[in-house]
């Protein structure tokens, strides 16, 4: 498996290939959730979506502000929740 390490400032991780989506984040689910959590943080932009073990849709967003955002959607589209990563 591939991975290469990468350093930003003091932070360092190590990349590997991500796992491919599962079946219910299909391209058109995946409009439909990134335009649900953009429309609780507006002026906010996607980076990445995934279904996390309990099955919620996880939006991962960049705030207007810069901040780091995760967004939980349930099977129905409805965010239940959303938390603020610390940088």
């Amino acid at each position: 498996m591939y991975r290469s390490t990468e350093t930003v400032g003091r932070h360092a991780w190590v990349r590997t290939p991500r796992r491919p989506l599962p079946p219910e984040l299909t391209a058109d689910v995946a409009v439909e959730v990134a335009a649900a959590a953009l429309a609780e943080h507006p002026g906010a932009t996607m980076e990445w979506l995934e279904v996390d073990g309990s099955g919620l849709f996880e939006a991962h967003l960049r705030g207007a502000d810069g901040q780091t955002l995760v967004v939980h959607l349930d099977g129905d589209l409805r965010v239940v929740g959303w938390l603020a990563e610390v940088d």
